[in-house]
């Protein structure tokens, strides 16, 4: 893998993308596919398209998802107890016992 393409890879992985919060992410996305593209696109919804060579006759699209899991703190106890609500949809057994990351001031790792 080049090293342009793990340095993309680890900070796309790191960059918060919550459901609905996604334009960091799609930033990011824009900034490394832009040298490469002949056509960039943002949709009204946020969608980002790259084309390359669109006269081509043979065509391909490789699409994904840029936003994850999030939640939303609603309530921090006297104790320190988040109390949270999910950010798009989600299974909640997989979300017992998992580390997350609370992004405020500073990103904190909450295990």
């Amino acid at each position: 893998m080049r090293d342009e393409s793990l340095k993309f890879l680890k900070e796309i992985v790191a960059t918060p993308s919550p459901s609905g919060f996604e334009q960091p992410v799609a930033e990011l996305f824009r900034k490394y596919v832009r040298p490469y593209a002949h056509r960039l696109t943002t949709d009204v919804m946020g969608n980002v398209t790259a084309i390359i060579n669109p006269e081509a006759s043979v065509r391909f699209m490789y699409a994904g998802h840029m936003d994850e899991v999030g939640f939303i703190v609603h309530y921090i106890d006297d104790d320190g107890f988040l109390f949270f609500s999910t950010i798009g949809g989600t299974d909640v057994a997989t979300e017992i016992g998992q580390r997350v990351w609370v992004h405020g001031k500073e990103p904190i790792l909450a295990s």
